[in-house]
């Protein structure tokens, strides 16, 4: 049976990982069966832990990226990290969960979003971090809008990349309202970036910003779903 690591992006401060990590247990609970890693922590790293695990006899992990789509952190770093160990141990195996943003529980999740927004009316606009390295995170991004039902025209964006927001907004028209679905795990230092990208080229009375994920128990359907068919 496969050990699942649940792997947040995390902080070097680790407090903070302490924080997340009290949150991820009380919207896993009451199941608790699970390992957590975070990708910039040095005591508790995707390799420390995993390898640690390890040398207490697991050969087969089941990683389970907080990610929601496939940038550095998903496509280099995990692999990375588990290929390392996996020269240590004779017989180990692995399988990296796709991430978090292209399952189909955030397309309902975005939906609800926009339902829950004030405006009965306007723009979608679904937010990303986007990076320009690594181009399946866009489509990802636009795979997941163009899932949407919303009866709204909808578009992604992103921070970094090809859908950042100064190319994309140009195509649009900016006299009306939008809301806004920011995609991270929290609101917080990345939504706040999102806002300042989006102030450059709309007005904020235009704007109508929804809550990030916050830990939505849409988190643990999809981090369940990926520990038992995965």
């Amino acid at each position: 049976m496969a050990h699942d690591v649940i792997v947040m992006h995390g902080s070097k401060r680790e407090a903070r990982n302490a924080a997340l990590e009290e949150r991820l247990d009380a919207l896993m609970a009451p199941h608790g069966q699970y390992s957590v890693a975070f990708i910039e922590s040095e005591e508790r790293s995707v390799y420390t832990v995993v390898d640690g695990l390890a040398e207490e006899g697991a050969r087969n992990f089941n990683i389970i990226p907080v990610l929601f789509f496939s940038a550095s952190h998903y496509s280099r770093d995990i692999p990375e990290a588990l290929r390392n160990i996996e020269e240590k141990y004779e017989g180990m195996r692995w399988t990296v969960a796709p991430p978090m943003g292209t399952h189909p529980q955030m397309v309902r999740f975005v939906e609800r979003r926009v339902a829950e927004a004030p405006l009965g009316s306007g723009t979608v606009i679904v937010m990303a971090h986007g990076n320009a390295d690594h181009p399946e995170a866009d489509d990802e991004l636009a795979r997941l809008v163009s899932q949407l039902d919303v009866r709204l025209p909808a578009y992604p964006a992103a921070l970094y990349g090809a859908l950042a927001v100064d190319g994309l907004l140009e195509q649009l028209d900016r006299s009306g309202d939008f809301i806004i679905v920011p995609i991270a795990l929290e609101d917080g230092f990345l939504t706040g970036r999102m806002k300042e990208a989006l102030l450059e080229v709309l007005p904020e009375s235009a704007m109508t910003f929804t809550p990030s994920v916050n830990f939505d128990p849409v988190l643990k359907e999809i981090i369940m779903d990926h520990m038992e068919n995965h």
